[in-house]
């Protein structure tokens, strides 16, 4: 089956575009978690600057998932928010009575129990059917939170929530450095997929669906496999998000918040392994820094998007093949001017 999805993947686009070297598997992870020693212990940001980065590790971590589903897949969920919602109440019920390792387990497996069982019903959905299907799967669960009082306590939240503690941090830090190592796990696991026989059969779905299923792939189970992932990381990213504010509310866990992690790996690049923090950083962390336009802000935040859109679909990793391109072909072009310039008669 490898060889068969791999040559659908080729047919569509270069083997050296999609399937990366395996060492990035390793690499992107281990790279992550320099950055964020050196943030920690060399840069040491103000408060407000950790916690727009924590931040951003937070939607980044979220929205790694959620990559693999859209850039895999070619399939946009509108409803990760309420597995948001999951991680972060799990967390507030559970983390003080049980332990934080039996909150965040809880938290992830019943995200994927979830997803699983909204798989099974809405994936054989044709793919706009299926945004419109999450969209009102995700408005549900906000009314449930607001009204399922024994368990979010509606609008008034629960508040006065702990945080995983590590020695010698603060109480940011120590979100921050859970949320590195988080991250690092699941951009571990998204380069594994990628790589995996499953993975291969996640793109064949995408690029050649008609094809797949003709060769035996189940594009339904594929996509169950990438929805239930991108709620585990989402799950994972809602423990660390109450962990930071101290409390669980309904507000945290709106539709809204579901477009924002669907931006980010499209800002980004959908598919591309570095989609998520870059897309993270665009769409979290410079609304924060821009907070002094006031309410222009969101307008200029608005037109950035609409330009991505418009002019460059790819995303930020459109960007950066752009500029690849440019590079090599400006060494090209200096290394046939000096060969000539070197060949010629004195």
């Amino acid at each position: 089956m490898t060889a068969t999805a791999l040559s659908l993947v080729d047919s569509a686009r270069p083997a050296r575009a999609v399937i990366p070297a395996r060492h990035w598997r390793w690499t992107q992870p281990a790279l992550v978690i320099v950055a964020g020693v050196l943030m920690l212990g060399v840069v040491r940001p103000a408060v407000f600057d950790l916690r727009v980065f924590t931040l951003v590790v937070i939607y980044a971590l979220a929205a790694v998932g959620l990559n693999v589903l859209v850039g895999f897949t070619g399939v946009v969920s509108i409803a990760n928010a309420m597995f948001l919602a999951v991680g972060g109440y799990a967390w507030a019920r559970l983390a003080d009575a049980y332990g934080p390792g039996i909150a965040l387990v809880s938290g992830l497996v019943i995200a994927v129990v979830l997803a699983l069982v909204l798989g099974l019903l809405l994936l054989r959905l044709e793919a706009y059917y299926f945004a419109v299907a999450t969209l009102a799967v995700g408005s549900f669960a906000t009314v449930v939170m607001r009204n399922w009082t024994s368990v979010t306590n509606s609008d008034a939240g629960i508040i006065g929530l702990g945080y995983l503690p590590v020695p010698g941090l603060t109480a940011v830090q120590s979100v921050f450095f859970l949320g590195i190592i988080l991250l690092a796990f699941a951009l571990y696991f998204q380069e594994t997929l990628r790589t995996s026989s499953v993975g291969l059969a996640l793109l064949s779905t995408r690029f050649d669906a008609p094809g797949s299923q003709a060769l035996g792939i189940g594009i339904a189970q594929s996509r169950i496999i990438a929805f239930a992932f991108s709620a585990a990381t989402a799950a994972l990213g809602g423990a660390l998000m109450v962990q930071l504010t101290g409390g669980a509310f309904p507000d945290q866990f709106s539709i809204t918040h579901s477009i924002s992690l669907l931006v980010i790996p499209i800002i980004g690049g959908r598919g591309w392994r570095w989609a998520t923090i870059v897309g993270a950083l665009v769409v979290i962390a410079l609304p924060e820094y821009f907070r002094f336009l006031d309410e222009y802000r969101l307008v200029a935040y608005g037109v950035l998007v609409t330009l991505v859109a418009l002019f460059v679909p790819g995303g930020a990793r459109q960007l950066v093949t752009w500029m690849d391109t440019a590079w090599r072909r400006g060494v090209s072009h200096l290394r046939r001017k000096t060969t000539s310039t070197s060949g010629a008669p004195a």
